[in-house]
């Protein structure tokens, strides 16, 4: 939800006129500004970023939003957000783009009973788009699911391109700083060093083990809980949810990998996630069906074992442990049954 200051800004906007576009409904809020839906005076609906006043202030600021829209400008991809137009009127800095309006892909995935099939779909387009930019030379650098838009169609396409930044660029005044959002940023990011296409494949990995166990694999109540853990600590095994398949959790490891040059590339990611069946409501079943029958023939085997060996033991498996495991075992036994 936005906050206090970001209503007042959109109450002070909607209505208003920037260049030949008419202000309406607020959309939501990034680093440098709001996002508004607008009418332009001929044609369909747009969205519009408007560089908010702390920033036109900014000259670094103010140049890394046009860096915005020229690096998005000359991306033409079906899944990367489309740039219209660009400009200034009355002091200030916007930018139009086209209004992709399905939500981002965070709230699909926080849903209560989330669609495993689009949720899949989204990862893939945003892979194939990460990778065209990467190709092209560019890193996006603020991978993360709130950044990826999601067409009424189910289509997903990447956003906000404001800290992305060609290879071959300087970094203006941005070397050494901690730019990115600290729940996806990439272990080398958090050093302070130079981001590669590797750190988008990194934030692509969270995303994707945010997606098939319903968790991020790290949890933090601070900006810097989340960045030493990037930096030091280890992810998780993922606990991969049907009907995610499994390979998928070896996947997100991979690009979870604290050396950039240990991940895969985007392209090889993109293909990974594209191959990928999600597994059969049946299949599930089956699987749950034979590890249940795994626990009976253990829990079986646990109570029958002492009784087999109590000859050969003196009956030292009679002892009170080993009563109390077969005791455990035999209600596990006549649970399963029931």
């Amino acid at each position: 939800m936005p906050g206090p200051a970001v209503k007042v800004a959109a109450k002070r906007l909607s209505g208003s006129k920037i260049g030949e576009y008419t202000i309406e409904e607020i959309l939501g809020t990034g680093g440098y500004g709001e996002v508004y839906a607008c009418t332009p005076r001929a044609g369909r609906k747009v969205a519009i970023k408007v560089l908010d006043a702390a920033h036109m202030r900014d000259a670094d600021a103010v140049e890394r939003f046009k860096r915005e829209a020229e690096t998005a400008r000359r991306l033409e991809h079906p899944s990367i957000v489309r740039v219209l137009d660009v400009g200034s009127s009355r002091g200030r800095h916007f930018l139009v783009m086209e209004l992709v309006s399905g939500g981002a892909l965070h709230k699909l995935l926080r849903k209560n009973q989330p669609d495993p099939a689009r949720i899949l779909a989204a990862l893939v387009d945003a892979a194939h788009a990460l990778a065209y930019a990467h190709a092209q030379g560019v890193v996006h650098r603020d991978v993360k699911p709130s950044n990826i838009l999601l067409t009424r169609v189910g289509k997903a396409k990447v956003a906000d391109f404001g800290l992305a930044r060609a290879v071959d660029q300087s970094s203006m005044t941005t070397e050494g700083k901690l730019i990115g959002t600290a729940a996806y940023m990439s272990p080398e990011q958090v050093r302070g060093e130079r981001a590669t296409s590797a750190a988008d494949v990194y934030a692509m990995g969270i995303i994707l083990f945010e997606a098939i166990t319903g968790k991020l694999p790290f949890e933090s109540d601070s900006h810097l809980g989340f960045l030493y853990q990037h930096a030091e600590v280890d992810p998780p095994r993922p606990e991969v949810r049907p009907p995610f398949a499994p390979a998928l959790g070896k996947l997100a490891l991979e690009c979870l990998a604290k050396d950039p040059s240990a991940r895969p590339t985007m392209a090889r990611v993109a293909e990974r996630l594209a191959a990928s069946a999600l597994i059969s409501p049946r299949r599930v079943a089956r699987i749950a069906v034979i590890a249940a029958a795994l626990l009976v023939v253990l829990a079986m085997s646990a109570i029958a074992a002492p009784r087999m060996l109590a000859p050969l033991t003196g009956h030292w498996f009679g002892a009170a442990p080993f009563q109390a495991l077969q005791r455990g075992a035999q209600a596990a036994h006549d649970a399963i049954l029931k």
